[in-house]
């Protein structure tokens, strides 16, 4: 089914310039002379494109995909950055199968065993899970804060479907994200933007012996990153993400914080390490 859909996809959209072993109809031979004075270069095994130079991300993609054969979609961290909801680099392609497939080098290769066409959709040109299968997927490695992120970026994007989410997780029964996407999910409705930074995830894997906060919740007024309402504690992890607006406030919110009863605490990245230590009086 995708791999027609693929090969209309590769001879609609020439700023791709991707081509399989099977559209060129050129023998082994033919192919390498090709390959050796530069008309087509071999980006994985049976995937060619016209011409040297870098791929675009998308055009990585792809290759990817196609590497892949039937069925194959792009997945995980990369569908997450091809949707641009993501706050990690981009790294190599992850493609998702739905069955099981040899390894090939330069591409994460997840096998779904009868992956549900639902679940599957084009992109940008780009056959991939869709944002609900994404998240799912995404909640297998990542923590519900991490999950939590993306599900705001999705919906800040009109990306985010509840109720289509929860469909593609009961689809998919026994798959081992389903336990995170719904704490995720239920983070979201109370109102939390998960974790914006590696910084904050340390900081939450730091402090996992402590009660468990408010991750970046609105409270009077602002968004506070870590609240612990109970203690009238508040944290702000400072860092270089922070933008000169964001600093700008700080003073006025830490103010505000304070006039209602709060202790506020500040780390930069270096002192995430005390950060057990400087709390723990106030637990």
């Amino acid at each position: 089914m995708y791999k027609q859909v693929a090969t209309g996809l590769v001879r609609t959209s020439p700023r791709l310039d991707l081509v399989t072993r099977d559209e060129l109809r050129l023998t082994p031979s033919a192919i390498s002379k090709r390959v050796a004075r530069g008309a087509l270069t071999r980006r994985y095994p049976g995937v060619y494109s016209y011409g040297r130079g870098e791929l675009s991300d998308e055009a990585q993609w792809r290759a990817a995909v196609l590497a892949c054969g039937e069925g194959a979609a792009l997945a995980h961290l990369s569908s997450v950055v091809l949707f641009d909801c993501s706050r990690w680099p981009v790294g190599e392609p992850h493609v998702i199968v739905p069955r099981r497939h040899r390894a090939v080098e330069g591409i994460t290769i997840h096998h779904a065993l009868g992956l549900d066409p639902r679940d599957v959709t084009v992109f940008k040109g780009i056959p991939t899970t869709t944002v609900a299968r994404m998240l799912l997927d995404l909640s297998a490695s990542h923590t519900e804060y991490q999950v939590a992120y993306v599900i705001n970026r999705a919906a800040y994007k009109h990306r985010f479907d509840l109720q289509a989410t929860l469909r593609a997780r009961a689809r998919a029964k026994g798959h081992p994200g389903a336990g995170v996407l719904a704490r995720a999910i239920d983070l979201y409705l109370a109102g939390s933007a998960g974790t914006r930074s590696d910084l904050e995830d340390q900081f939450l894997e730091l402090v996992r012996g402590f009660p468990v906060p408010l991750v970046n919740m609105e409270h009077l007024g602002y968004e506070i990153d870590f609240r612990w309402p109970e203690r009238r504690l508040a944290v702000e992890v400072d860092g270089n993400h922070r933008r000169p607006r964001d600093k700008r406030n700080d003073p006025a919110r830490d103010r505000v914080l304070r006039d209602a009863g709060y202790t506020v605490v500040r780390f930069t990245g270096p002192e995430l390490p005390i950060a057990p230590a400087r709390l723990a009086p106030y637990f």
